[in-house]
């Protein structure tokens, strides 16, 4: 009896070893950062998108959570979501922040080289794209840049509005297992107006490491290297 049940453990323990390895990887920490004693659609907006899953965070933001500290905060995470004001590579904190109330995403930090995979802004301009700046590319990677294990970078490339559908919206599509940024374009598209303006709400981007172009909340390529220089962009216009 002990021999066969000693056995059985071993082989137990063999196929247990094989689920494992063949269980894709799958972002389970999801953080929401909103734009500190802002408008309340900024809180609605990252409301509706991490409450499709069992977050983690749930915080207004200081400068701290994006750069000194981000490995407890956003980089603790696998999927951290921003909403707030924003500009050309630049986050805003919001005026209920301590110094400094913004930061600009070029001199951040790494991101990625703790946990993050993915990070979203739903802000107006924070990832300019090809059509409005030569160089979109050195603010994302090499030496001191954010990624640094980062898979991906979501968000606008113009300026957007907010306060809508989207987020709602994006989150039902991450849950339901839809790649990252298609789920993402998909519902800025699905918000998109003639009768507001062909803009509206924002022409969507994202900034990723090529090979990674498909991946979802559920299974997601391995991190890239740190101080890389390759990536790749795909923007609406």
């Amino acid at each position: 009896m002990l021999k066969r049940r000693g056995v059985s453990l071993r082989v137990a323990l063999v196929l247990m070893a094989v689920v494992l390895i063949a269980l894709p990887l799958s972002a389970e920490r999801v953080g929401g950062y909103v734009y500190n004693q802002g408008e309340a659609r900024f809180t609605d907006n990252v409301y509706n998108f991490i409450k499709y899953f069992a977050y983690e965070q749930y915080y207004w933001t200081q400068a701290y959570e994006f750069t000194t500290y981000n490995n407890s905060y956003i980089d603790a995470m696998d999927i951290a979501y921003f909403s707030g004001h924003g500009g050309n590579n630049y986050i805003g904190m919001g005026p209920g922040s301590v110094s400094p109330q913004g930061v600009t995403t070029t001199y951040a930090g790494a991101w990625g080289d703790n946990q993050l995979e993915f990070i979203i802004f739903q802000s107006c301009e924070v990832i300019p794209s090809v059509p409005d700046v030569s160089n979109w590319w050195s603010n994302w990677a090499g030496p001191g840049r954010p990624f640094q294990g980062l898979h991906q970078a979501i968000g606008y490339r113009t300026l957007s509005y907010s306060g809508n559908g989207i987020s709602n919206n994006y989150g039902n599509r991450i849950k339901a297992g839809q790649a990252m940024w298609q789920a993402w374009f998909a519902a800025v598209n699905d918000e998109r107006s003639w009768w507001a303006g062909a803009d509206y709400p924002g022409m969507a981007s994202v900034v990723l490491y090529p090979g990674l172009d498909n991946d979802t909340k559920y299974s997601f390529g391995a991190d890239p290297p740190a101080n890389h220089t390759w990536l790749r962009t795909y923007y609406q216009y």
